[in-house]
């Protein structure tokens, strides 16, 4: 043997170490390639009159140290003792190097490694005293600069407990590693372990460094205490963390990455937080994981098998502190099949550094050797290996285990496919079998395939007549002979690739990148819509070829054409090129293109970037409910008005800047809904009643009426809602809207009409609809102290409404003296700047209003 070795075990309570030393010198040669390792679970005080003994009898040695809870000599656990390994080497270098624990993983590993590496260096026994330090990252480091290196060893740090000795000094917060080069030394490192993945997968949402704090937004901590520990009849004592329950033997699997990386606990924190083995970062998947000694042995078995063949001089253990028993027969077991065939002694470290495949990897609850030799050794017989009783059973254990994943896997699959089926069906038109707007819009976003700067939309003007005509099958089939016919011409009529999507059932929408030239696009367009009119064999009913004409309108835009006001939104190239084929369209066009459209016109443009702004507002969440108070008599507050209001880039609008450019469009139904929603969801904890203003669009709306039913019977007092007929909406179907209004108000609901004298001048409607209120017509209230013509009409209304019992609102009052016309009138309800802004909903606050004056009633005088 090439090896010579020699291992002293001392009894910490003695005093007879120093008489056990000198009498090994006489043994052992001082050397220069003499490493002694000593291990001890003693603490620095009772080891500092012995260790440097160690270097003053062998001063050319390397002698270095490290903690261990456990130790290991010729494979049985030691404890309460020094161990002190010997080793010489015929023709292997020993170099010592130790650094303090700072700086980053690369900062670190150079000034650890770099000094005592060289291009035939095999071995580097680590050990490393930093608890909280990032040792992966550190790994990763020495993987990049040392592929070939062997790193070895472990962590000797836990609970502040730990040292490493060198140079005569111990250390704390240190590395230290001790590097062995020989090109020909033979090294072998294993590692054993079995992992049973238990348990669904978690999501980490809350970690910081090296503490774990959240798995799924629930304490860690916590969760650890609810899986682990037993549940009582009292559910005031489930899931308290419990001394005894050993968190370290249950470790997260990292399972998004390859090397299925283990995260012990191994403190707990007093904030519900776990300081683990390796850093977890939020994002990472983990499943919780159990390992048995049967299962280990199993491998080990197969290990030592394995290993027998290249004769070992020695071999180098480190076992995870984790699977420590007071029992240690299950430990020596495992450790049997590695003493038979060399002397073996080894710790028991907080973490083991393993080395396999040009890759080192910080391990947990595993059993790491490593087998050493400069000669292969004398061949010892191989023992015969136990079998543990309960493999079989872990092994059936695993098998079910993985079945059940293997089924969650499946469904997963079955899941995705499906989503992604409905997905396709979601963005695929079912009549023509093209891409529909919603994937038009996500192209848009995504640029993809390429970015789309131009549009044509292509629009069948008299579809409906076909459907009424004919039927819907004669339409769908012109839909799909359309559809068929356009990406057949498109190819030729335009010089680069386009995309034909389906925008709305009797439109078709082209795009194109910017590399087809603008005027190419159009002239290609246009002759696609020419062609497109004069086919009529795009029937396959002959009746109908001779009968009905196709009659298609076009219009396109291009980026370019955008005027600088718009937001150039993914939704802004569709609108232009509408616009450009409704132009068309009132123009008795065959096609239009956006920049040909009269640009000048600032209201039009205006309407673009509004209705660009109410989408974005609608799927940001800035459409925003304010309230405005309505003071009676005493100056109390018991009702509000809900007002619209929309958020762009922090400023807030009211709808005098866009409501009007809104009605028109499917956008307005949407700005309805959100208020009525949001009104009831703020106002709902409030005990003041509030008004819904409502036009004759929003009565006609069954989505609508429906929505605010629900809300009317959701636990909302609804004797506390009002709704407010806005009276410039003429009501043309008169006897359906009061029929509405009528259901309605059985449900409790309160009516009011606003701006009274401005178009109601039919007071036997008044009469049906029986308000509860009247608004005031504004343009009253705001002349009123000029207007003698005014007050005059004002008060009559006023007793009018009197006489009918139904309470009357002044609003735009504007100053102390229209206040005091008013109240002068028998006015009941006042609502203006003067005495409050509206303000927005989710902060208002009943108790904090204050009213011009110190009293409302002295305020008259």
């Amino acid at each position: 043997m090439a090896v010579s070795i020699h291992t002293l075990l001392i009894d910490i309570g003695t005093d007879d170490g120093l008489t056990q030393l000198a009498a090994l010198q006489k043994a052992i040669e001082d050397d220069a390639r003499l490493l002694i390792l000593a291990f001890s679970s003693a603490q620095p005080n009772q080891l500092a009159s012995l260790l440097p003994w160690v270097e003053a009898l062998w001063p050319r040695a390397t002698v270095a140290g490290a903690y261990g809870s456990q130790l290991i000599h010729q494979g049985v656990v030691s404890e309460h003792t020094l161990m002190l390994q010997f080793m010489t080497f015929e023709r292997t270098d020993v170099r010592l190097n130790y650094v303090r624990w700072q700086g980053d993983e690369r900062e670190l590993g150079e000034r650890l490694f770099d000094p005592v590496c060289r291009p035939d260096s095999r071995l580097a026994l680590t050990f490393l005293g930093a608890e909280h330090g990032d040792v992966s990252a550190l790994t990763h480091w020495v993987n990049r600069q040392y592929p070939n290196l062997a790193l070895v060893g472990g962590c000797i740090s836990h609970k502040s407990q730990g040292w490493l000795y060198a140079d005569g000094q111990f250390l704390d917060h240190h590395a230290l590693t001790i590097t062995l080069s020989n090109e020909t030394l033979d090294v072998t490192a294993q590692s054993y372990s079995e992992w049973h993945l238990i348990g669904r997968t978690w999501t980490v949402t809350k970690a910081v460094g090296n503490t774990l704090y959240e798995l799924d937004q629930q304490p860690a901590q916590a969760l650890y205490a609810r899986y682990l520990t037993e549940t009582f009849a009292d559910d005031s004592l489930a899931g308290e963390p419990h001394d005894d329950v050993r968190y370290e033997s249950f470790p997260l699997m990292r399972i998004n990455d390859k090397q299925n990386t283990l995260s012990a606990p191994v403190r707990r924190l007093s904030d519900g937080g776990l300081i683990m083995s390796t850093p977890l970062l939020e994002g990472d998947r983990v499943r919780f994981a159990y390992s048995h000694p049967s299962m280990t042995l199993e491998q080990v078995n197969r290990g030592a098998e394995a290993l027998h063949g290249k004769r070992p001089e020695l071999i180098l253990s480190f076992n995870c502190a984790s699977r420590q028993r007071l029992d240690h027969q299950e430990t020596e077991r495992e450790l049997q099949p590695f003493q038979a065939m060399a002397p073996l002694s080894g710790v028991f470290c907080y973490g083991e550094l393993m080395h396999e495949k040009g890759r080192t990897r910080l391990l947990q609850h595993s059993l790491v050797t490593v087998a050493i030799a400069e000669d292969p050794a004398l061949e010892r017989p191989m023992p015969a290996l136990e079998r543990h009783a309960l493999a079989p059973l872990f092994r059936l254990i695993q098998a079910s285990v993985e079945d059940l994943d293997q089924v969650n896997r499946n469904l997963e699959a079955d899941i995705r496919r499906t989503t992604q089926e409905l997905l396709r069906k979601f963005e695929t038109d079912s009549v023509t079998g093209l891409a529909n707007r919603v994937a038009l819009l996500q192209c848009l976003r995504d640029d993809d395939p390429w970015p789309i700067v131009q549009v044509c939309s292509l629009k069948i003007n008299n579809l409906r007549q076909i459907n009424n005509l004919y039927g819907y099958s004669v339409g769908d089939q012109l839909l799909r002979s359309l559809s068929a016919s356009i990406q057949t011409d498109i190819t030729e009529l335009l010089p680069t690739t386009a995309l034909v999507f389906r925008g709305s059932p009797n439109e078709f929408l082209v795009v194109a990148p910017d590399a087809c030239p603008m005027n190419s696009f159009y002239k290609g367009m246009a002759q696609l819509t020419e062609r497109m009119q004069n086919q009529s064999d795009l029937f396959s009913d002959k009746v109908v070829q001779n009968v009905l004409p196709i009659l298609l309108t076009a219009g396109t835009a291009h980026r370019a054409e955008l005027p600088p006001e718009m937001s150039h939104s993914t939704e802004d190239l569709l609108i232009k090129a509408s616009e450009a084929r409704r132009h068309a369209y009132r123009h008795q066009l065959p096609i239009a293109r956006a920049i040909d459209l009269p640009g000048t016109d600032r209201g039009k443009r205006d309407g673009l970037i509004w209705l660009s702004r109410i989408r974005t507002a609608l799927g940001s969440g800035d459409i925003l409910p304010y309230v405005q108070p309505l003071f009676d008599r005493q100056g109390q507050v018991h009702h509000v008005e809900a007002l619209m209001r929309v958020r762009h880039e922090g400023v807030i609008y009211s709808p005098a800047s866009f409501l009007d450019l809104v009605k028109p469009t499917q956008l307005y139904p949407r700005l309805s809904m959100v208020m009525i929603d949001e009104t009831f969801r703020l106002m709902k904890p409030h005990n003041v009643g509030f008004t819904l203003n409502f036009t004759a669009r929003d009565l006609a709306n069954e989505a609508l009426i429906d929505r605010l039913k629900f809300w009317l019977k959701s636990g909302v007092d609804a004797e506390r809602v009002t709704l407010e007929i806005v009276e410039s909406d003429s009501l043309r179907d008169f006897d359906r809207f009061t029929y509405t209004l009528h259901e309605l108000r059985r449900l409790g609901c309160k009516l009011a009409i606003d701006d009274f004298g401005s178009a109601y001048s039919n007071l036997e409607r008044v009469m049906r609809l029986k308000p509860d209120w009247i608004k005031l017509d504004g343009s009253l209230i705001r002349h009123l102290v000029d207007s003698e013509v005014n007050r005059i009409l004002v008060k009559r209304v006023v007793q009018l409404c009197q006489d009918l019992h139904i309470r009357t609102v002044a609003e735009h009052v504007h100053d102390a003296a229209t206040k005091s016309i008013l109240m002068g009138m028998g006015v009941d309800f006042f609502q203006g700047f003067y005495l409050a802004k509206p303000e927005p909903a989710e902060t208002f606050n009943v108790h904090a209003l204050k009213q011009p004056g110190s009293d409302f009633e002295e305020s008259l005088a």
